[in-house]
């Protein structure tokens, strides 16, 4: 119904095809109706690419909605479909979401963030 063109790319094994992958997409579209982080989500984003997903588990952790992505009614295809093209309707809403996410996925899944966490919980750990 969207009328868009989908290609098919096979599987990709290796972190930089795949993030090559993420960059080069528009959004990324996550129909899991069982998530308990969401790695594509996540992924996506680090690589600065909007997601749309349903509002459900893990996934309504990883996408804020309507400022990294949509989060979509759980299982709603018309719903689904409304947060494709809010993303992709809007060249300026696009780029703002892409940045976005970038942006929050840097600041609480990079290295040195999540390094700082466990070293949090060590310290936490150790001083009982």
């Amino acid at each position: 119904k969207l009328n868009l063109p989908l290609y098919f790319v096979g599987r990709l094994f290796d972190d930089e095809s795949i993030a090559l992958l993420y960059s080069a997409v528009d959004v990324v579209i996550v129909t899991s109706k069982m998530e308990s982080f969401g790695q594509i989500a996540s992924e996506a984003q680090s690589c600065g690419t909007p997601v749309v997903a349903f509002d459900s588990t893990g996934l309504k952790d990883i996408v804020q909605h309507k400022e990294t992505g949509y989060l979509a009614t759980p299982y709603s295809s018309t719903s689904l479909i409304k947060g494709i093209k809010w993303i992709l309707d809007n060249k300026e809403r696009q780029i703002k979401l892409s940045k976005n996410a970038r942006k929050r996925a840097t600041s609480i899944w990079s290295n040195e963030e999540i390094s700082k966490k466990y070293k949090k919980i060590y310290q936490e750990i150790l001083n009982k």
